[in-house]
């Protein structure tokens, strides 16, 4: 169903979906629009952890990102490279985030999302390196 019999590097549908619903993400993400935010999560019982937090439902995930925007105002994501795994399904989002300070300083993370047969968000796991 995911990958063509006769080309396995065909991208599927679902595969497309996961790369739209990341970037969709990405995009709101960088817009610091809370309400939008949280709807790109699953209703209730969402999860994020990266190294500094470790907060689980939807409110509580979406409040610590607002924590992030409120920290550091200017920051931005850009994404690198995405790579879907539609039997998860979930995505791994290699990106740059630019905290725009005056050490330019840009980190390096990867961003594990598991999604929900609807493309919502169920899980973020990311990792600074």
């Amino acid at each position: 169903f995911f990958f063509s019999r006769h080309n396995p590097r065909v991208m599927t549908s679902k595969e497309d979906a996961l790369k739209a619903a990341a970037t969709e993400y990405f995009k709101v993400w960088n817009s610091h629009d809370l309400k939008k935010l949280e709807e790109t999560f699953i209703a209730d019982d969402a999860t994020l952890r990266d190294w500094d937090v470790d907060v689980k439902g939807t409110k509580n995930v979406v409040a610590a990102n607002g924590n992030i925007f409120k920290a550091v105002p200017k920051i931005e994501i850009t994404v690198v490279k995405l790579h879907p795994n539609p039997s998860g399904p979930s995505i791994v989002c290699e990106i740059l985030v630019n905290l725009h300070d005056e050490k330019k300083t840009v980190l390096k993370v990867v961003d594990v999302i598991d999604m929900d047969d609807n493309c919502k968000i169920k899980a973020l796991r990311a990792y600074k390196g």
